[in-house]
């Protein structure tokens, strides 16, 4: 019988969705995103600038906003200090593309889905607006019970105001809740707030597999 008052929250970049070296991974996404319009860059200072134009004019990261206008402010602000040479429509048609290549542990979705009949399941990520259709293409979104992206949450891990509208949303004791993520950090505040956690990547599922037999052993 499916144990409602325990859930199972899995990352998605790094548990789900690749950062491994040797497997293509979001790096190498974003350098052949910015190639293919132009850009003339190295390497490191394609990821470098790219990475800095995630914080906006006021300071707050753009995978706290749902909304349109900011990912058009964030566009604008990659094609002026990428150089690129398109518009937002063919940029987004070529990230959902390029991004949609990123190698993700099937594996990892099928197991998350498996354990949909045990106990609830869900994903916390920290995620733009933009990264949305990919990921529900991927995993089937819907087949999670809770899903809780940072561009709908309006903040991103590490910061506890997310890990506490997560709290409120599951309405559940933290103690009931095992976190999976790839970031010590994250893991960290998970653990202040008295969640169980498991610091792996995607490709230890055998690690990940047993911190969640280990949960779930006192089911009741």
């Amino acid at each position: 019988m499916k144990n409602c008052n325990k859930i199972v929250i899995f990352d998605w970049g790094g548990i789900i969705e690749s950062h491994r070296d040797g497997e293509y991974n979001i790096r190498e996404a974003i350098k052949d995103l910015m190639k293919k319009f132009n850009c003339k860059l190295s390497d490191q200072e394609i990821i470098d600038i790219y990475s800095s134009c995630s914080v906006l004019n006021d300071n707050k990261s753009i995978g706290t906003y749902n909304d349109e206008s900011k990912t058009v402010e964030w566009f604008n602000n990659v094609k002026y200090k990428l150089n690129l040479d398109c518009t937002i429509d063919e940029f987004v048609q070529a990230y959902y593309e390029d991004y949609k290549k990123i190698y993700y542990y099937k594996d990892v979705v099928e197991y998350a889905h498996s354990l949909k009949n045990i106990c609830n399941t869900g994903i916390f990520s920290n995620l733009m607006k933009l990264d949305g259709k990919r990921i529900n293409d991927q995993v089937n979104l819907s087949m999670f019970d809770h899903v809780f992206l940072s561009y709908e949450l309006g903040y991103k891990k590490p910061d506890v105001k997310a890990y506490e509208k997560v709290e409120n949303a599951l309405n559940i004791s933290p103690s009931n809740i095992l976190f999976i993520d790839d970031t010590k950090e994250n893991i960290e505040v998970a653990k202040q707030r008295g969640w169980n956690t498991c610091h792996a990547y995607g490709y230890e599922l055998d690690k990940i597999k047993q911190s969640v037999n280990s949960f779930l052993e006192d089911i009741n």
